[in-house]
């Protein structure tokens, strides 16, 4: 994989001589699953429940989320179960040009939400820390961020490393120190099944931007078996830390951890372990998207790049949209994960030895984009609706691909 000279990132992200294991990878995924915001979600989700989160919510969303980063973090595998290769090389081979560029740049503007979410949690942690107003301590927190990526150099890697152990941390601190009044799951039935596919698109939503950049964190795995460990070291802390924030909201009844932390029966000195939580996911958030940039603005420097990313989502981050988490991830989930199943199907098809095709835009695109409409007008169901579209769309179209194909040998 060619890389920019300056160009840091993380070791997850670099094929190794030989392939690796998932120990190598680890970093990365474990960073995404133990993030803040898996701990606002749980917590916007439980206040919709009365702080409970149905099980059958969590089974369904563990393992949607599962499969979604399975399949496509499958590309980056070593032949011949992958392509040993990451979202910028695969992105050209599937995709039409014009589909490409349209993709890479939606990547991109979901990585300046991103950032302004993860700063932005980070930030009001900060200031409620010490007295002042939010857009303060967004800047306290962005400024220093930013600037270890613009030094470039895999300087942030041990930074990541870190700070991924203080989420660890806050999870565990705020499990402790707020606990719910009751159990933060419930089997009971909870409303209907409208309002659970609403809720699902969350969960769909917090690793779609990930999955679909999967494979930028499993270049060079070694076996199937690795690319497991790796998805249950995202999605098992990740669902762990939403019944925790649902417990929060359960034990509060707000929905706002960093006010709930700041408040006189919260932990104020837990803000300051969100602030370092979040800074790992951040960084991760800014190395894909300055690569979807680059690749939409070719020839952009790598620092412009990163300024691209971080100067638009400090403003968001300054506005607050860690508030609006759940609104922000059912678009998410509506507008990006329909492009896995028929790249999933195409990549099937080449391992059968069959001639490389474009994936055709009409497989993903339509759904993506009428879910993300009925999702903006205010129906959140239509983001796994969008998703099930696609998925309906590839097996047909595979069907009729393989008839064809029949006739002609016949």
């Amino acid at each position: 994989m060619n890389l920019p000279e300056n160009v840091s990132v993380p070791a997850a992200a670099v094929p190794h001589a030989g392939g690796r294991t998932w120990r190598g990878a680890a970093g990365a995924w474990l960073g995404i699953g133990t993030a803040p915001g898996a701990l606002v979600l749980g917590a916007q989700v439980g206040g919709r429940h009365g702080g409970a989160l149905p099980a059958v919510l969590l089974l369904v969303g563990g393992l949607v989320m599962a499969a979604l980063l399975a399949v496509q973090g499958r590309f980056g595998l070593l032949p011949p179960a992958g392509e040993n290769a990451a979202m910028a090389e695969l992105a050209p081979r599937y995709l039409p040009a014009t589909a490409e560029r349209a993709f890479t740049g939606l990547l991109a503007l979901a990585m300046v939400g991103w950032f302004g979410f993860n700063v932005g949690l980070g930030g009001a942690a900060l200031a409620a820390l010490g007295g002042v107003p939010d857009p303060v301590g967004a800047a306290v927190l962005a400024v220093p961020t930013v600037g270890v990526l613009l030094a470039g150099g895999g300087r942030w890697n041990a930074v990541a490393v870190v700070t991924t152990l203080t989420a660890v941390a806050l999870v565990a601190v705020v499990a402790v120190r707020l606990p719910p009044p009751g159990s933060p799951v419930t089997f009971a039935r909870d409303g209907p099944f409208g309002g659970l596919a609403a809720d699902l698109a969350g969960y769909i939503g917090y690793v779609s931007v990930f999955a679909v950049r999967a494979p930028d964190f499993t270049v060079g795995l070694r076996r199937r078996a690795d690319l497991a460990w790796c998805v249950a070291l995202l999605v098992g802390p990740a669902l762990a830390a939403s019944v925790v924030g649902a417990g929060v909201a359960a034990a509060s009844g707000s929905t706002d951890v960093v006010a709930v932390l700041a408040g006189p029966d919260g932990l104020p000195a837990a803000n300051l372990f969100m602030a370092a939580a979040v800074i790992a996911p951040t960084l991760a958030a800014v190395h894909s998207g300055v690569f979807a940039v680059r690749r939409f603005a070719t020839g952009l420097p790598w620092r412009a790049a990163v300024l691209a990313i971080a100067v638009p989502g400090a403003v968001l981050a300054a506005l607050r949209v860690d508030r609006m988490l759940f609104d922000w991830l059912t678009v998410l989930a509506a507008a990006l994960p329909a492009l896995i199943p028929p790249m999933a199907a195409e990549a099937a098809r080449r391992r059968r030895g069959r001639p490389p095709k474009p994936v055709p835009t009409w497989l993903w695109a339509p759904g993506a984009a009428l879910a993300s409409a009925f999702t903006v007008a205010g129906y959140p169901q239509a983001a796994p609706a969008g998703l099930a579209v696609s998925v309906l769309a590839t097996a047909v179209h595979a069907l009729t691909v393989t008839r064809r194909f029949r006739r002609v040998i016949e």
